[in-house]
């Protein structure tokens, strides 16, 4: 059996390991704080074996490997381009229309865009999305890993939709159908400054698979009905992070933009939507 045949079998058995018990495996690991020498080691390895700029984030040292991962950006070092800009680092893996009578398709996916925003959970109204625009960064595992406003304005609630914890790697999109539909997600209703809606989907992925939100705890508003968070945010401002790899899935109402601008990888503060 070849690697890729190997990596395929282990995809295919996936949904039927514990995800939340990996998950808490996982980060029982990332967590250790000690012994602080290997855990040096381990940050320096990753560091170079991925080849991360270490330059343009804060320079201090990391106590474990969730806080290198989680690390932040130093002062100054994504100065925003104009208009929309990306909310994230990672690789933009899908762009297009949408259209609500189709799939939206993701690589190999061919997702409903009702079961991605909602889950089955909730009754939204997405007509003024019929039309739109819609883009899918995929947060690689050497990357950033927190997501920043794209544009000025209110990030009004959100909505927790619970599920499982898939990869969302390549491999992973081509073998287990409809990870954006089954994976755990929290779907951001935004409002920019002239009043428009937009939505950020952040999903969650294997291996502890947290999603975050800033100023909010948790427990307050992972619940399955609708929670009002009412933050005014300038472009740029944090949203929330993941605890690790992840996507986020962002949708604009028809009218908002021309298109996205074609890059197969993007980072936080680079314009991404052609207005």
């Amino acid at each position: 059996m070849t690697a890729l045949h190997r990596t395929e079998a282990f995809l295919r058995c996936y949904a039927f390991l514990p995800h939340r018990l990996l998950n808490r495996a996982t980060q029982a690991v990332t967590s250790a704080q000690r012994p602080a020498w290997a855990v040096d080691r381990a940050v320096d390895y990753w560091a170079r074996r991925d080849g991360i700029d270490r330059s343009e984030f804060e320079a201090r040292r990391f106590t474990s490997l969730d806080d290198f991962f989680l690390r932040r950006l130093a002062p100054g070092a994504r100065p925003l381009e104009p208009g929309f800009v990306a909310p994230c680092d990672g690789n933009l893996i899908a762009s297009g229309a949408i259209d609500l009578r189709r799939p939206m398709v993701v690589k190999q996916q061919r997702l409903s865009v009702d079961r991605v925003v909602s889950g089955g959970v909730y009754d939204q109204d997405l007509s003024d999305f019929d039309g739109g625009t819609y883009a899918v960064i995929f947060l690689t595992p050497r990357g950033y890993h927190r997501v920043h406003m794209p544009v000025a304005g209110t990030l009004e609630s959100v909505r927790w939709i619970p599920g499982r914890y898939f990869p969302q790697n390549e491999d992973a999109l081509r073998v287990v159908p409809r990870v954006y539909e089954r994976n755990e997600r929290a779907t951001l209703s935004c409002r920019d400054a002239q009043g428009r809606r937009f939505l950020m989907v952040m999903v969650g992925a294997s291996l502890i698979g947290g999603i975050h939100l800033e100023g909010a705890l948790r427990r307050e508003w992972a619940q399955t009905k609708p929670h009002a968070l009412g933050r005014t945010l300038q472009r740029g401002d944090e949203v929330g992070h993941f605890a690790f790899g992840s996507t986020v899935v962002v949708l604009l109402p028809r009218g908002y933009a021309s298109g996205v601008i074609g890059r197969p990888e993007v980072r936080m503060g680079q314009t991404l939507l052609h207005s």
